[in-house]
């Protein structure tokens, strides 16, 4: 990362933190001196030891700030510890001079200077040329998309969900309407209405009909949630982003515009297996006592996901290639070669998951044996590809619609996505280390140790040994 391209970042994000502050000040005044202590402390850390500073603005680590910080700026995460210090060192400079210049404005409004010659009187200013506000919004969004599409930043389903969301903003605020002159009011106004938009609008016969905003006036419907609001916010945030980027726009509208802390016992969980149902899901796909399973893909994917933690798709898009053998260990070798319509959900995805001991006891590298005798690609041939679903659907309805309900344990914690908490969940309460059961599922690891220093990941005896303490 270029310095100068951070320092003008930093430069950028608290000018117009400045700016809001200035504006909030002209609108209800100075604030009281018990309301200016804790700017007054703020300002002393910034100006003392970056050890104090940062003591008290990040007591758990700075890895979160930093990654807060890059969101908001759109800078790229630090490449290196030295990198991340530079970062920091650069935020506290900004933040300290920030304080500075508030204090200084604070200070000019709080007396009159009458001994000066008398105030000209004010006129008309000149007109400006006018400003440069950018292009069309849908011509904007159309672009936005099109740089991702070549890019292949999204899969499927993330585009047709952008593409719905930005379609919310063409629709507010007009195909037509210039970037430029869409204020941080209007990102205000917008998220108002996201909060009262009701549920599947599209759908209900009292709001098909409506516009987005006639839509929010009608009574007694329930409104989306807040977990739907932040995805609005989260895909206008990064478009605000290109847009800033590419010069369509001066700031990010909607950084830092997400709602808040919502009622978490109102939004069903996913969850870990309790013991007797993942032992219910287990005994049925391998002894089908109830019949429930009418195929071997059926046990097989399902027995992988138990014993892998891996996503419903990862599993249904196997191919009998990506079962492979290294220094005596079997391994899935999830990699996006050979059918082009393999998806992955991060780079984080692409990985090695060794075989667990149980998977090779029950048969599994037999059950491979005989795909490859039949001459067949993918492991699990029955099950085919949407664009939408990819190669999971099938499975996935099987196994939510069938196989737990008849087991007496469906439930909205219990799903096939379930199996994959599971694993996390039983790893983690056996003393296994978060960077190595992250490595198994496919989530990033996070800090700068992980990120950085340990590109390389852990090896597959080292998987092996963790996962194998895995148990049904």
């Amino acid at each position: 990362m270029r310095h100068d391209e951070l320092r003008a970042a930093m430069h950028g994000y608290f000018k117009q933190a400045l700016a809001i502050r200035i504006d909030q000040i002209g609108a209800n005044g100075l604030p009281s001196e018990l309301d200016l202590a804790p700017q007054t402390t703020t300002q002393m850390l910034a100006e003392g030891t970056s050890e104090d500073y940062w003591g008290i603005m990040a007591p758990q680590g700075t890895d979160a700030f930093l990654r807060r910080l890059c969101e908001a700026t759109g800078l790229s995460g630090p490449g290196s510890t030295k990198e991340a210090d530079r970062m920091l060192q650069e935020y506290k400079l900004a933040h300290r001079d920030f304080l500075r210049a508030l204090v200084k404005h604070q200070a000019s409004l709080e007396h009159y200077d009458f001994t000066g010659p008398m105030a000209p009187v004010l006129q008309a200013p000149a007109p400006e040329a006018p400003a440069d506000l950018g292009i069309a919004l849908q011509t904007a969004i159309d672009d936005y998309v099109a740089e991702n599409k070549r890019a292949g930043s999204w899969q499927s389903a993330t585009f047709e969900k952008k593409e719905a969301n930005l379609a919310l903003l063409t629709e507010y605020f007009g195909a037509h309407r210039l970037v430029g002159e869409i204020t941080k009011r209007d990102a205000q106004d917008i998220k108002r209405v996201l909060l009262e938009l009701p549920a599947n609008r599209h759908k209900m016969p009292q709001t098909r009909t409506l516009s987005v905003r006639e839509a929010t006036e009608v009574a007694g419907l329930a409104k989306i949630s807040a977990v739907t609001v932040n995805g609005y916010i989260s895909t206008f945030q990064s478009f605000f982003e290109w847009a800033m980027k590419n010069g369509h726009a001066e700031a990010n509208l909607f950084a830092g515009t997400r709602v808040g802390k919502f009622n978490s016992k109102a939004v069903p969980k996913r969850q870990a297996y309790k013991p007797d149902a993942l032992k219910a899901v287990y005994r049925e796909v391998t002894e089908n006592t109830l019949g429930l399973v009418k195929a071997e893909s059926h046990k097989w994917a399902t027995l992988i996901a138990i014993f892998t933690g891996a996503r419903l798709n990862e599993i249904c898009q196997l191919e009998v290639a990506d079962i492979q053998q290294q220094d005596g260990i079997w391994f899935f070798h999830l990699i996006d070669e050979g059918d082009a319509n393999k998806k992955f959900k991060s780079a984080a995805a692409l990985r090695k998951v060794p075989m667990h001991d149980e998977l090779v006891r029950l048969g599994l590298l037999d059950y491979r044996s005989r795909m490859e005798a039949q001459r067949k690609t993918r492991m699990f041939p029955e099950y085919t590809f949407c664009a939408k679903n990819g190669y999971g659907r099938a499975l996935g309805r099987w196994f939510n619609a069938t196989l737990t309900p008849e087991l007496g344990i469906k439930s909205t914690g219990h799903v096939f996505h379930g199996l994959r908490h599971t694993m996390v969940t039983r790893l983690a309460q056996a003393g296994v280390a978060e960077p190595i059961y992250q490595s198994i599922v496919g989530h990033e690891r996070q800090g700068v140790t992980q990120q950085v220093y340990m590109r390389e990941g852990y090896t597959l005896a080292q998987l092996k040994a963790a996962i194998d303490l895995f148990a049904v």
